[in-house]
C-alpha cells in the first residue's frame, strides 16, 4: 500500500511526525478514513501492526502526538491538555484536507487509544472547528479512558508520573500492568514499546497523571448529539485490562455515550489487557472493518 511518512507542521512552534498510508485500489463509496491516536507512552510506532491489517481497506492518518515519538516536545509542563493536543489535529486535518482532499471523500472516523480515546471523545465535541468536508461519522474506541475525570491519590499519581523514567520501570509497566498475559507479544515488541514510552518529553509523561486524566468534558460528549456529528461508536475493551476494566469502561464510556444517543456497540476481546492494538491487532482490525459507519 502507498505509505509516507512526513512531519507536518500544525502550529508555529508544533510538528507532527504522520504516517499516511492509502489503498492501491480505489476503497468502497461508504469507507471512511481512519484517523488514529495512540496511548499515553505511545506513539505512531504503535499502531504499525494494525496498519498492516487496515491498509488495503481504508486511508489511514496516524500522527504521534505533541511530546511523543518523532514530534515536537514543548518545553512547558502545562501544554500537554487534551485540548492541545485536540488543536493540533484539527490543524492537522485542516491542512491535510487542503493538500490532499480526496482523503476525506468519505468523512473520518476517529480511533483513540486509553488517553487517545479521551482526545477522540473531545473532538467529537469540536466538530465546528473542522472544514464541512471532514465530517466525523464516528469513533472507534480502545481500552478507553472516559471523558471524565478520573483522580489517583496522591502516591499513586506520583508513581505514574515516574512510571516511564527509565527503561526498567517502563518495562515492569509494560508486563505487569499494561499487558493482559506475560506472553502475550515477543520480547521485541515489547522493546519497542519500551523504547516510545522512555523516550517521551519529560512535560509529556508527567502530564497525564498530574492533570489530563483529571479533565472532565463528560456533560459536553453527552450533549454533543444536540448539535448533530457522529452517532456510531464501537468500543473496544480487554477482557484482562486492569486499567480501564470492562465494567468502568461499560459505566464511564458506554453509558455516557449512550446517553447522548450514539449507537455503540462494546465488544470484549478475550485474553487481551489494555495494549489491544498489539496484543489482539487481528480481533481490533476485524472488528472496525466489519462496523458500519
Amino acid at each position: 500500500m502507498p505509505q509516507i511518512e512526513q512531519t507536518i507542521q500544525v502550529s508555529e512552534v508544533i510538528h507532527l511526525h504522520t504516517i499516511i498510508s492509502t489503498p492501491n485500489q480505489p476503497t468502497s463509496p461508504t469507507r471512511p478514513a481512519l484517523v488514529l491516536f495512540h496511548f499515553w507512552g505511545g506513539a505512531n510506532n504503535t499502531y504499525r501492526p494494525l496498519i498492516t491489517h487496515l491498509c488495503s481497506d481504508f486511508a489511514l492518518i496516524v500522527p504521534s502526538l505533541r511530546g511523543w515519538g518523532e514530534s515536537s516536545r514543548p518545553t512547558n509542563p502545562g501544554a500537554y491538555r487534551t485540548a492541545d493536543y485536540g488543536a493540533d489535529i484539527v490543524a492537522l486535518l485542516q491542512k491535510l484536507n487542503f493538500d490532499s482532499p480526496e482523503l476525506f471523500s468519505n468523512g473520518v472516523v476517529l480511533v483513540g487509544h486509553s488517553m487517545g480515546a479521551k482526545i477522540a471523545q473531545w473532538l467529537l465535541t469540536q466538530q465546528h472547528l473542522l472544514p464541512p468536508s471532514v465530517m466525523i461519522r464516528g469513533l472507534v474506541l480502545l481500552a478507553p479512558a472516559p471523558a471524565g475525570s478520573h483522580s489517583l491519590p496522591p502516591e499513586m499519581r506520583e508513581q505514574q508520573v515516574h512510571a516511564y523514567d527509565n527503561a526498567a520501570s517502563a518495562e515492569f509497566v509494560v508486563r505487569n500492568v499494561l499487558l493482559g498475559r506475560l506472553d502475550a507479544v515477543s520480547d521485541r515488541v515489547v522493546g519497542d514499546i519500551v523504547a516510545d514510552a522512555v523516550s517521551g518529553s519529560e512535560g509529556a509523561r508527567a502530564a497525564w497523571p498530574r492533570y489530563g486524566m483529571g479533565e472532565d468534558f463528560e456533560d459536553a460528549v453527552r450533549g454533543y448529539g444536540k448539535y448533530g456529528g457522529a452517532s456510531r461508536v464501537l468500543v473496544l475493551v480487554g477482557e484482562l485490562d486492569r486499567v480501564e476494566t470492562e465494567q468502568s469502561v461499560k459505566k464511564r464510556t458506554v453509558g455516557v455515550l449512550l446517553q447522548s444517543g450514539a449507537g455503540v456497540k462494546a465488544v470484549t476481546l478475550s485474553g487481551t489487557g489494555h495494549l489491544s492494538p498489539v496484543e489482539a491487532q487481528e480481533e481490533v482490525a476485524d472488528a472496525i472493518r466489519g462496523f458500519h459507519f
